[in-house]
């Protein structure tokens, strides 16, 4: 009753692979995944108003309109469609050669006999990312069109609500999400907010009793918009976040007032992007330096 998908650390892993070996990224989408994959379950359904007006055969008795038909294929709807359609196109890509990533199911690899990954295919329900060397670019395209009708959205530049802008000539591939924090700043009527540098107050406390609570829904909201951008392209916000969340069920005006700080944060690094660069792109000075920064306390906790 559901659907094995790809993690969105997955996708970014494979689109750092892609930069980094300078491969080509395709999208493609199936056109009504759910309707005609073979179900395994019997599953009976109540016949739709007017089934039996078409079949005018002139022998349906009483009983005949209480019968129930069974579903030989899945619909759109129905729960268990998610889980036969990934069972189908496992087995359809497991047939030319691919194998599931033991790291994540969503994610399928090709290897040659050198056992190097020369292909991967990332799949979201029904949306595929190929990233195939080039000589097997075609060939994978065209095997998947002829088992499923595709449609080929060409190189790819918008997947799972990232904006992914590639440039082959530098091996870099940067993906963000600035169409997406614009749309939830203008939901929550925070777009005309002076910007902050920082996205995390200073010294917060736990919330008192006598304290005068918020609206628990609309926090919660709120939290729910930031932690899908925070999952995708914004770890930075990821102790802001981890920290206000934790109040979901009875907030303070004063969490309140720190998590409206996050939107303003966003307000002003909308446009930030995360940058994967291979090796002929943009490097870090130093042979295979990597530098990383961390401040796992973040403006301090003085409750604990």
């Amino acid at each position: 009753m559901y659907a094995p998908t790809a993690r969105l650390g997955q996708v970014r892993r494979a689109l750092a692979i892609a930069a980094k070996h300078d491969l080509e990224i395709h999208q493609m989408d199936v056109c009504t995944a759910f309707l005609g994959v073979d179900l395994e379950e019997e599953i009976y359904m109540h016949p739709p108003q007017g089934y039996f007006r078409l079949l005018q055969t002139g022998r349906l008795t009483k009983n005949s309109r209480k019968m129930v038909l069974r579903l030989r294929k899945s619909l759109y709807g129905l729960k268990q469609s998610l889980h036969v359609w990934y069972g189908t196109f496992k087995d359809f890509v497991i047939s030319i050669g691919f194998m599931v990533a033991r790291v994540d199911r969503g994610l399928l690899v090709l290897h040659n006999k050198e056992q190097d990954i020369v292909a991967a295919v990332v799949l979201y329900v029904d949306d595929l990312l190929i990233i195939p060397n080039e000589g097997l670019f075609g060939q994978i395209k065209d095997q998947m069109k002829k088992r499923f009708q595709m449609h080929d959205l060409g190189s790819v530049s918008f997947y799972l609500a990232m904006n992914i802008e590639c440039n082959r000539e530098h091996h870099t591939i940067n993906i963000h999400q600035h169409s997406y924090i614009r749309t939830i700043l203008a939901k929550f009527r925070m777009d005309e907010l002076r910007p902050v540098a920082t996205p995390m107050a200073m010294k917060l406390h736990k919330r008192k009793p006598d304290e005068e609570a918020r609206d628990p829904t609309i926090y919660q909201s709120m939290i729910g918009s930031l932690m899908f951008t925070m999952t995708t392209t914004r770890p930075d916000i990821a102790y802001a976040i981890g920290v206000l969340s934790q109040y979901n069920h009875d907030p303070s005006n004063e969490y309140m007032v720190a998590l409206i700080r996050v939107f303003r944060y966003l307000n002003g690094t909308k446009g930030w992007r995360l940058r994967s660069s291979g090796a002929l792109g943009g490097a870090l000075e130093g042979q295979g330096a990597l530098r990383c920064y961390v401040d796992s306390d973040d403006a301090g906790c003085p409750d604990d």
